[in-house]
């Protein structure tokens, strides 16, 4: 991952508060919706919490799973530590 990547993934707040849900550990979409309006005085639409979680996706900050029985797509975090290399530009991805 380059680090404009990782600046992107994390440009917005609210992507950052989801990653601070998730730390808990992995929930569904509904999940951290609700969660969020539970823990943050600015409300977030259930699309724009829909829609930053797949930001954190496409940007392997998250992964996600198809839980079957509950046809509920499940989000957890991809790595837990990025360490910055500012002399070639990269980040590595800790588990």
């Amino acid at each position: 991952m380059r680090v404009d990547e990782l600046a992107k993934g994390l440009c917005s707040e609210t992507r950052l508060n989801i990653i601070r849900i998730l730390i808990e550990g992995d929930a569904s979409a509904v999940t951290v919706y609700r969660q969020y309006n539970a823990m943050f005085s600015k409300r977030k639409e259930r699309a724009t919490i829909y829609r930053d979680l797949e930001v954190l996706y496409r940007y392997n900050f998250l992964f996600k799973r198809y839980k079957g029985e509950s046809k509920e797509i499940i989000y957890g975090l991809a790595a837990k530590k990025f360490v910055i290399d500012l002399l070639t530009q990269t980040v590595i991805v800790e588990p």
